[in-house]
């Protein structure tokens, strides 16, 4: 089969097209999204610039050689090996991010600060939302403010999510949040965010998982563990969950219901010691209950969901201890990076 070679500009990679394949045709088959919509080039909105090279067009008819801004993805083919731009092209495997508005369908307590909101999602195709397990969204406020909070949903439970949020009284935008929520029909969300996530159909069978989460950071574990066992991995899943009092921790014992169903999901809550007179379970900080039970990383993923502190204490014991780095994955990085060593 005789090949041709598009060179993506920007994104430092190429793909390969096959003899009378269009451009777009080759660009979803290797996973990538652009912007599309009909596949005879009359909406014109699949339009790329052909930076180098030659390509042959259906409609509108004819040859183009670069440099030339108008060709239309889903009707050219390759006559040569080409470089191209694309605006807004979306890598293999990224979601789309997009703004919708939900149906609040249900506002709980869940203990003396947090609530569990859920929210219905639109069913509407040009609406409709993808996101991985331990992603995170932002919700938006009419008065164009905003905060992010890990979805506690699995995305194996479709247009329903659920949000785990802790009101802090002091917080001018907490208070917001928390009083929007529990007073209007709907709310504005962007979504999916975040590169900290789990894939059951990626997971491979002999990776150990340790998820260590703090205060409503079990929001974005609640997530991963749901979605694994939606999808019958047997993988090992060890869950810690750290709090400053006992009473912080909520949805009573869901994750020991976890363990208790699952052989090979344990977990352990720990409260710190400096508040935990009456708290008869496990004590300490969750880095060190971590390394109390391992002492090895081979083939192990941590997940760190909770303060750019735990994170970054947990990665610095778990390296002190073998681990390299990039087994740890959190959201922190992205958002609190410190400086290199």
């Amino acid at each position: 089969m005789n090949e041709r070679i598009i060179a993506l500009d920007g994104l430092h990679t190429s793909i390969s097209v096959r003899s009378g394949e269009t451009l777009l045709a080759a660009l979803e088959r290797c996973g990538y999204k652009m912007r599309r919509s009909c596949r005879n080039g009359v909406c014109e909105i699949c339009q790329i610039t052909l930076l180098e090279g030659e390509v042959e067009q259906r409609y509108p008819a004819g040859r183009f050689q670069a440099p030339q801004s108008a060709i239309l993805a889903c009707t050219a083919t390759a006559l040569s090996d080409l470089r191209v731009y694309i605006e807004g092209l979306q890598m293999p495997g990224v979601l789309a991010v997009k703004k919708v508005i939900c149906e609040i369908t249900e506002t709980e307590k869940l203990n003396h600060d947090v609530y569990r909101i859920r929210l219905h999602m639109p069913a509407t195709a040009s609406h409709a939302v993808e996101y991985y397990a331990g992603q995170y969204l932002n919700v938006l406020l009419p008065t164009g403010k905003q905060a992010s909070f890990s979805i506690a949903s699995a995305p194996d439970m479709g247009r329903e999510l659920e949000l785990h949020i802790r009101h802090i009284p002091e917080s001018e935008m907490s208070s917001a949040i928390v009083d929007h929520l529990l007073n209007n029909p709907s709310v504005e969300i962007e979504l999916p965010r975040g590169d900290c996530y789990v894939q059951a159909t990626e997971m491979k069978d002999d990776t150990q998982l340790i998820m260590a989460a703090a205060s409503t950071g079990f929001a974005q574990v609640k997530s991963m563990v749901e979605h694994l066992l939606a999808n019958q991995h047997h993988n090992p899943i060890h869950v810690y969950w750290g709090a400053r009092n006992a009473d912080d921790f909520y949805l009573a014992d869901l994750p020991e219901q976890w363990a208790h169903e699952h052989s090979h999901v344990t977990m352990t809550r720990v409260v710190e010691p400096d508040a935990a007179s009456a708290w008869q379970g496990r004590t300490g900080l969750l880095p060190a209950a971590i390394l109390e039970d391992f002492t090895e990383f081979d083939n192990t993923l941590v997940i760190g969901a909770g303060s750019p502190g735990m994170v970054y204490a947990l990665l610095d014991a778990c390296e002190a201890a073998g681990m390299k780095e990039e087994q740890l994955k959190s959201d922190v990085f992205a958002y609190a990076p410190r400086p290199k060593k």
